[in-house]
């Protein structure tokens, strides 16, 4: 995979969207070494204080059944300002060497994957609680996978007073808060973080990247349009995640990139209003006239059928031109949404024929078939594309033999699974996971798949979808290659705070994010913060069938996704979790 796939979302947006994974203090207490996650205090952008997004965590309940609901962003902000308070009030109190040992090697300052980070003002990493190998790298210059100074961000972030920062590492979006504390009569930047696997962040994030492109071509002297470019290229595998997109505009209104549209590059949008007559464009340019360069804005409307975010910052050329960067995302589509599309299509195409319903799913000037992003896709039983309301030029081709960014055939599991009555396909693809909904339609003689997908982006459906990723990886490539690119630190396989764990059936560990030094360990015996032997009930757990686990450890509840592979005469169990 290229790079810039390595990246995310999100989507990430993001995307997002969107690209995370298993944190290294975990295993503390069983091995010599802490394993920690792959996280770092570089690439901070700032941002706006993170809102509250998706309803309240879950724990296990009495008869032991788990019900994963959406990640909980406004309690994990809490624990980081909880866990920062206790970390500033020791600085405060200890010489460094105390707390520079207390912030690497133990787990003093270690809640579920919450960890501290300390740096001097020049950039230089004093103590990482997930990092050791970070420890005096200076990071001054550091820039990230877009080119933007990171640390030096962060840096004057802290120093204009504590905050909350977003930023891109290990393939996903981060959120960190930081604040400047005084050890020894000097002062340092002391921070933590967490991974939020929303849209929102993702959306944010992709926004800061093309910001920091656009600025370091401006200040390397090199013409705008090499960015704009970029960032509306429909095919770039940087700034497309999932159905997470960018666009720009002049504050004239003339679109300067488009991700999803190019042929609207170069017209007036300064007059744009959706259905209820909001002038989208130009209520962004007035926001942000009144706002500094690196200040964001977020903008409510409607498009397509659906209520739209938009999240959007000012940047100036060197002749003192001002132009907008924004990207947007749907937060109503779900499931249901998605499924009722499908619903709705099949019904339409009976009644209408495949001709005429093939013309209106594709037709992207009608918008009856739409939600938001969502689109209907129509193949016949050969995998011949008939319809397909997201690219127009896929009609008439034949996708049988298509394969996913993992290497597998998802037109035919499309096809597959509509022959069983319908129902969900995971696939990877525009850098991000997607799940369609499948139903089969008889038409007379001939039969065909309707569909519809969605690029969910949320922490349990990223967790379960990187597990199932994982798994088709593991079916389409060689045992070897396959663990080689779960482990790789900035491979698509790492998002943020999720990775995934391979084991087999006798506690083996073959792959568990970049814990490298887990590799051939026996992992049978491990227990949790209760004395539960976890791994070897989730072995007896999978070979029931796929599902939810949970455990305690590092004071937090732990949720994870597991599935079962058979390979020839191997088993393999592949999970991964997040910290409630």
């Amino acid at each position: 995979m290229k790079q810039s796939m390595k990246w995310l979302i999100a989507v990430g947006v993001v995307l997002l969207f969107g690209c995370s994974i298993i944190n290294k203090q975990l295993w503390a207490s069983q091995i010599k070494e802490q394993h920690k996650v792959v996280e770092a205090a570089p690439n901070v952008y700032v941002a706006p204080s993170p809102d509250k997004e998706g309803v309240e965590g879950e724990d296990i309940d009495d008869d032991g059944e788990i019900a994963v609901d959406e990640f909980d962003l406004q309690q994990k902000q809490k624990e980081i300002r909880a866990l920062m308070a206790r970390g500033v009030s020791f600085c405060a109190n200890n010489p460094m060497t105390k707390i520079c040992n207390s912030l690497t090697h133990s787990k003093d300052f270690i809640e579920g994957e919450l960890y501290l980070f300390l740096l001097n003002l020049k950039g230089v990493i004093y103590a990482h609680g997930d990092r050791e190998d970070l420890v005096w790298k200076n990071m001054w210059d550091y820039r990230d996978s877009f080119g933007a100074l990171a640390v030096q961000s962060m840096i004057k972030t802290a120093q204009e007073g504590a905050g909350w920062l977003t930023y891109e590492w290990a393939g996903s979006i981060k959120v960190s808060f930081v604040e400047k504390v005084v050890i020894e009569g000097q002062e340092y930047i002391l921070g933590c973080g967490y991974y939020p696997h929303s849209k929102k962040y993702g959306a944010i994030g992709l926004v800061k990247g093309a910001v920091g492109l656009f600025n370091q071509d401006v200040a390397a002297g090199r013409g705008i349009e090499g960015a704009f470019s970029t960032m509306g290229y429909p095919l770039s595998e940087r700034f497309i995640f999932g159905d997470l997109y960018l666009y720009a505009l002049d504050f004239d209104g003339v679109i300067k990139a488009q991700g999803e549209e190019q042929g609207l590059i170069g017209t007036n949008a300064l007059n744009r209003t959706d259905a209820k007559g909001k002038k989208i464009n130009k209520e962004i340019i007035d926001k942000l006239q009144r706002k500094k360069e690196g200040e964001g804005v977020w903008i409510e409307y409607t498009s397509k059928n659906a209520l739209k975010y938009a999240y959007a910052e000012k940047v100036k050329d060197d002749k003192g031109k001002y132009y907008f960067i924004a990207c947007g995302y749907y937060p109503e589509i779900d499931r249901d949404k998605t499924e009722d599309l499908v619903h709705r299509g099949f019904q339409y195409m009976k009644g209408s024929g495949v001709s005429l319903a093939a013309k209106d799913f594709t037709d992207k000037a009608i918008n009856t078939y739409r939600l938001g992003d969502l689109y209907l896709f129509v193949y016949d039983m050969k995998g011949k594309c008939i319809a397909h309301g997201g690219n127009p030029s896929y009609v008439g081709q034949n996708h049988f033999d298509a394969k996913d960014q993992d290497g597998v055939y998802y037109v035919r599991e499309f096809i597959d699974q509509a022959r069983v009555g319908g129902g969900w396909v995971d696939s990877k693809l525009k850098n991000s996971f997607q799940s369609a909904y499948v139903e089969k339609i008889d038409m007379g003689v001939d039969s065909y798949v309707i569909g519809a997908g969605m690029f969910p982006v949320n922490k349990p459906e990223t967790m379960t979808l990187l597990v199932k990723s994982a798994v088709g990886f593991l079916q389409t490539h060689s045992d070897e290659h396959s663990f080689e690119k779960f482990i790789m630190r900035k491979g698509e396989f790492i998002r943020g705070d999720l990775s995934v764990m391979v084991i087999d059936m006798d506690g083996y560990c073959y792959a568990w994010g970049d814990h490298y030094e887990l590799i051939w360990e026996n992992l049978m015996g491990w227990k949790d913060d209760q004395g539960k032997p976890f791994i070897k009930q989730m072995i007896e757990q999978v070979q029931q069938g796929a599902g939810h686990f949970a455990y305690k450890f590092n004071k937090r509840l732990r949720v994870t996704y597991t599935e079962l592979l058979e390979k020839g005469d191997k088993k393999y169990l592949l999970s991964s979790g997040f910290y409630q």
